[in-house]
């Protein structure tokens, strides 16, 4: 993994596709927090990114850390952008707002380009359910690119998923100095 952003407190790491965030079920596949952890002895772990999909992970780096930065994703204080290919031109920014798993979810989006019938759009989350992206934009009729999923036919149009965590904002836990990383 590549790192993005280490100090004292914590670290910023670029996940790769197809890495798992946290350990499986089987116990048997590599994964992102055991990665880190064997990195730099201890690692907590705060969120996730599914293992089709790739970018920004925060870590603790130290146990005293975890309670600020777990209730900064709790109260949405995380912010978190990704940019995704989606099929399907859109050109205008807005907002999907279906529930997921009968709780509310709310995806902003912004079209950053267009071509061939699909469109990079960058997506920011108000709420942070399983699978929101993939869900919201499949619901939509812009499934994500290469979601084997949610994507229905779109699911076989690249070999990985096209959904990368492109930029972490948030207040560090020990000076409280804006961070943001890309």
């Amino acid at each position: 993994f590549d790192v993005c952003y280490k100090d004292e407190a914590v670290v910023v790491v670029n996940k790769p596709c197809g890495l798992a965030s946290q350990p499986m079920k089987d116990g048997r596949r590599s994964h992102l927090h055991g990665l880190v952890q064997a990195a730099y002895g201890y690692a907590g772990l705060h969120h996730r990114l599914d293992t089709p999909a790739s970018g920004l992970m925060l870590f603790t780096l130290q146990k005293q850390y975890n309670a600020a930065i777990a209730e900064a994703f709790r109260t949405h204080n995380i912010q978190r952008t990704y940019q995704c290919v989606v099929v399907g031109e859109l050109k205008q920014p807005g907002s999907w707002n279906q529930e997921i798993d009968g709780k509310r979810a709310v995806t902003h989006y912004k079209p950053l380009a267009t071509a061939e019938g699909m469109s990079l759009i960058e997506a920011t989350l108000e709420t942070g359910r399983t699978h929101q992206i993939r869900v919201h934009s499949a619901h939509a009729g812009h499934p994500i690119v290469g979601d084997r999923r949610h994507g229905g036919a779109a699911g076989s149009l690249w070999p990985r998923l096209a959904l990368h965590a492109a930029q972490l904002s948030f207040a560090h836990p020990k000076t409280r100095a804006p961070i943001t990383v890309t």
